[in-house]
């Protein structure tokens, strides 16, 4: 199981230019999501991600499987939530869909579909609104 400390250091070394490394800590990183079934390391390589722009991160984030998608879900729903960074997080979010993953049926279900809708919501009201104003 990954404890703080550890998730931390491979962090860290995770954008590392030497390709070794890089295939070692990507290792490191599936295998503890094997290990791993809770939210801490989805948590920590989303945060991470919406940090750095990490490629390494995202293309972990990009090939989860269950059980590890209602984390990644419930950490972007999370986000949503927040003006700062929710286009990153959509960003996450296609990159993920663009994946394909077995589990993509569960986005209709999960409470994310409904944070996008209201976004899409309170977007497309203000586009319209502001488009109104400009027209009288």
């Amino acid at each position: 199981m990954a404890q703080q400390g550890n998730v931390g250091e491979l962090l860290s070394m995770l954008d590392s230019p030497i390709l070794g490394v890089l295939e070692d800590i990507t290792a490191a990183f599936k295998d503890n999501l094997i290990c791993d079934r809770g939210p801490m390391l989805v948590n920590n390589l989303v945060d991470y991600y919406l940090e750095t722009n990490s490629q390494q991160a995202l293309h972990i984030l990009s090939t989860l499987q269950e059980p590890h998608d209602k984390h990644l879900l419930d950490k972007i729903n999370e986000y949503m939530g927040k003006a700062a960074t929710r286009l990153p997080t959509l960003s996450l979010l296609g990159h993920v869909i663009r994946r394909q993953p077995s589990w993509k049926h569960k986005l209709s279900q999960a409470p994310l579909l409904l944070s996008l809708l209201k976004c899409l919501k309170v977007r497309t009201v203000s586009v319209v609104h502001k488009t109104l104003l400009h027209l009288m």
